[in-house]
């Protein structure tokens, strides 16, 4: 996939993001792990087109709970009562859907235990991840439990038309024009979307739109906002405002203040 999201990064974060096994590279984006306590201030979740596989582990690292973070199409906030290690495992927009049999329709903003709609599954990598020592462990731990589960399926990707929608949106600046594109029409894109991502076509693109938006704002805080709202296609700066607000929480000053600050402590 060559989309690569980001997540919103804090000015004292303990989060981090390792590699899968290359062979699931194609579906899983990174595993990442975040160290929280009670006094930890709320981490800001940005929409990125992602779904998770969220594992909740205690200081010993036993496995305490495995929930599914379905994709989001706007900000919200995590936060925990007690010292909490999270381990996730981050899909690819439709790469979770291979691993599962079943439709991805209504996992859109929905956060949910993994048992209750893979009971077989939460067991077994509930067992698999239990007894480690390191987070090392954990992340060599979960690419063989993925790698024996991708090899006894039938090893389905996303969908041609979701990639290529994907990759042409950056050099596309309306939502008509990207699926004008497509192999199927608007109609069966829609289908299609919904039961591989838990999405429509437009809330992939306005995610995606934000998230090529947020990211040149990560390389280059002083850029023009007004040059975005040209450039990616926004009606006008109120709607890109709207936009960037629904998705972060900030208007886009703030947003660039915040980059700004992360760079100048880098």
């Amino acid at each position: 996939m060559d989309y690569q999201p980001k997540v919103w990064q804090d000015y004292t974060n303990d989060y981090h993001e390792l590699a899968p096994d290359v062979c699931l590279q194609p579906y899983i984006q990174s595993y990442w792990f975040s160290y929280v306590t009670s006094s930890s201030m709320p981490d800001r979740i940005i929409p990125d087109l992602c779904s998770d596989l969220i594992v909740k582990l205690n200081p010993e690292l036993d496995v305490l709970q495995i929930n599914v973070c379905g994709p989001s199409t706007h900000f919200f906030y995590s936060n925990s009562d007690q010292v909490t290690i999270y381990f996730g495992i981050r899909y690819y927009l439709g790469g979770m859907y291979p691993f599962f049999n079943q439709s991805f329709k209504g996992w859109k903003n929905q956060f949910f235990e993994l048992g209750m709609v893979e009971k077989e599954m939460m067991v077994a990598l509930r067992d698999k991840l239990s007894g480690k020592h390191s987070l090392s462990e954990l992340v060599k731990s979960a690419d063989q439990y993925f790698l024996e589960r991708l090899n006894r399926l039938s090893a389905k990707t996303v969908s041609v038309p979701i990639r290529m929608f994907i990759k042409n949106q950056p050099n596309l600046l309306s939502y008509a024009e990207n699926t004008t594109r497509s192999l199927l029409s608007e109609r069966s894109l829609q289908r299609l979307f919904r039961e591989e991502t838990g999405l429509s076509p437009y809330e992939v693109f306005d995610v995606l739109r934000f998230q090529h938006v947020y990211q040149e704002l990560i390389k280059q805080p002083d850029i023009s906002h007004l040059d975005l709202v040209e450039k990616y296609g926004f009606f006008d700066q109120a709607h890109y405002t709207r936009k960037l607000k629904k998705m972060t929480g900030l208007t886009p000053q703030a947003i660039r203040r915040h980059v700004g600050i992360l760079q100048d402590k880098k």
